[in-house]
């Protein structure tokens, strides 16, 4: 098996308790190790200035295939936990990366898993998936890529998604969080709004929310609950989560589910990406 991931990497400035840390982060760095982990074949594309390829050098190290492709600047976001909810993050971008132009997207090698990990709307054009379908024998796509939008002060701001109708058909598994599918949706309730959402032609849903993770699939919902965490943990939940479903789809919704909430539970006693033991 093979799976791609696309997206910026993350220079991560995490504020926890007034305690400040900088972390290498990004939705394409959680999942490539949990891809890894299980012996995928597994490849990032990626953007960022050549100095802060340092702080992203444990990929390689674990055997992950990053290809770096060229920033004046990298994606730099602070994330501040003013609670013990992990849900309750307030995000602010301090610089943002070049966005991803056509001929990088052309380059991009068929996979039997592409993963769409985009940290801000416009980071990845819209008009990229229908390309990115045609490479893939599994699309995944992360909402967050398309409903976080950055405003002058840089403040990370939630909207809905105009183009949803015309591009979740294309898409085999979207990936979403409870603040999320509120936005998208306007509805509270985790399950009706999985419902709406479905009308809108995503294959399969995967949605995760503080206690744990749901999956839509032929109209039914499945439901695990993640166990212990930690708050320094919680960074990388969702990224981990969808690259655990995406390499154990094979093995059928449920089991695969099952082994999507042990990975980020596991994932989520510390911080840093999983790392399979043994």
């Amino acid at each position: 098996m093979k799976i791609v991931f696309i997206g910026h990497l993350s220079k991560d400035i995490n504020i926890l308790r007034s305690k400040e840390q900088v972390i290498p982060g990004g939705g394409v760095y959680y999942g490539a190790f949990v891809a890894k982990s299980f012996s995928i074949k597994t490849t990032v594309y990626t953007k960022l200035t050549e100095e802060d390829k340092k702080l992203f050098k444990d990929m390689e190290d674990y055997g992950i295939n990053v290809i770096w492709l060229p920033s004046k600047t990298t994606t730099t976001i602070q994330n501040i936990y003013p609670t013990d909810n992990p849900d309750e993050r307030r995000s602010k971008m301090i610089e943002k990366a070049e966005p991803f132009v056509d001929k990088e997207i052309d380059s991009i090698e068929d996979a039997d898993i592409i993963h769409i990990s985009g940290l801000w709307h416009g980071e990845i054009s819209e008009s990229f998936i229908e390309k990115l379908r045609r490479k893939a024998n599994v699309l995944g796509l992360d909402a967050q890529g398309f409903l976080r939008n950055v405003d002058s002060e840089g403040n990370m701001v939630y909207k809905d998604w105009e183009y949803k109708e015309k591009y979740l058909p294309l898409i085999d598994v979207f990936k979403i969080d409870s603040r999320e599918a509120e936005v998208l949706t306007g509805i509270k309730d985790l399950y009706r709004a999985l419902e709406e959402i479905s009308k809108w032609g995503s294959k399969e849903i995967l949605l995760t929310y503080r206690d744990g993770v749901v999956l839509w699939y032929q109209g039914k919902i499945y439901e695990e609950k993640f166990g212990g965490w930690t708050l320094e943990g919680r960074t990388g939940r969702g990224d981990t989560c969808m690259a655990g479903y995406l390499v154990h789809r094979h093995l059928g919704n449920e089991t695969a589910l099952k082994k999507t909430a042990e990975i980020t539970t596991e994932k989520m006693k510390n911080p840093g990406p999983y790392k399979k033991k043994g």
